[in-house]
Parts: C-alpha cells; structure tokens; sequence
C-alpha cells in the first residue's frame, strides 16, 4: 500500500480497535519534510543541499555559486558547465539572471516552462521518494532532521548503485 492509496476500510469486531491484529501501518512522514535542492548530470549524481526557510533569489545564487559551481568541478574542473532550470520565479528573477550572464563557464539551456517530465532532476527526486517510501524505518520521522536523514541515507544507496553501475 502506498501513503496516497486513499482511506482503507477495517472490519474488526465490536471492542477490538486498538488491537494490532485489526491495525495496519502507514508509511508516511504526515507533515514533516525538508526542502532540498540538487542538481544531476548524465554521468554524476550531484549534491543535494538542505535549504532552510525560504528560498528566494539571494539564496538560490549563493547555491549555484557555492555549491553546484563548487561540486562540478570537483567532478569537471574545465569545460562548461550546463545549466536546465525550469523557469520557477527564483530561476528569472533578476539577481540570479545577473549572476548567470557574468559566468563564461555556465551555459544555461533553453527548457520549456512547466515541462516536469522532461526534468530529469524530477525523475531523480522520484527515485529519492519511492526508495525512502520502499526503505522507511519502522519509527517515522518526528522531525525535519530525520526525514533529512532519511534523504541522505536514500542518496547514498542510489549513489552506491550508480557507481557499481560505472564499474561494469
């Protein structure tokens, strides 16, 4: 059963609604979660950033300067790198644009508004859920550092895989 297959109907006997035999388990956080951000190329899974609050403008560009930038080349350290955004307010507002032009080794590509099934960090985060969502402890996360660690642990299975993957 899956967190969004609806409401499940129990037949119990009258007097028996705390019994574990008529109880069943739920495999979601409720209303605990984290927002994050990562980025992914064809050949690396790139890092996944932990963003606290909101996320405007100013804390979008300090992220593409001081971590994806930073990351990629650790994996690529010459060439361009290219960047898919999908047109949220955060990715045309006008510092981040700024930031963007004034970069010779960041080539942003034209992407389609509204278009998430042509992301492939869509995908990437589909992955995260559902191996979270197979993988989920038997205590759920209280809190948003849990479900994190529950986010990273996952990121690192998946990343596991990539890499036996590469070596075959």
């Amino acid at each position: 059963m899956k967190a969004n297959d609806g409401p499940v109907l129990v037949h119990r006997p009258q007097g028996q609604r705390y019994n574990p035999r008529y109880r069943s388990t739920c495999k979601r956080s409720g209303r605990v979660s984290v927002h994050c951000w990562g980025w992914n190329s064809h050949e690396w899974a790139g890092v996944f950033q932990r963003i606290e609050g909101h996320l405007d403008g100013l804390h979008y560009k300090h992220i593409l300067q001081n971590v994806m930038v930073t990351s990629a080349r650790m994996l690529n350290p010459d060439g361009v790198i290219h960047l898919q955004q999908d047109h949220l307010s955060i990715h045309d507002c006008r510092v981040v644009q700024e930031w963007l032009s004034r970069q010779a080794d960041v080539e942003l590509l034209d992407w389609p508004q509204r278009a998430p099934g042509m992301n492939p960090i869509e995908n990437k985060w589909s992955e995260v859920k559902r191996t979270m969502q197979e993988t989920w402890p038997v205590l759920f996360p209280r809190n948003s550092d849990e479900v994190w660690a529950l986010v990273l642990d996952t990121r690192g299975m998946k990343l596991l895989r990539l890499r036996v993957t590469f070596d075959h």
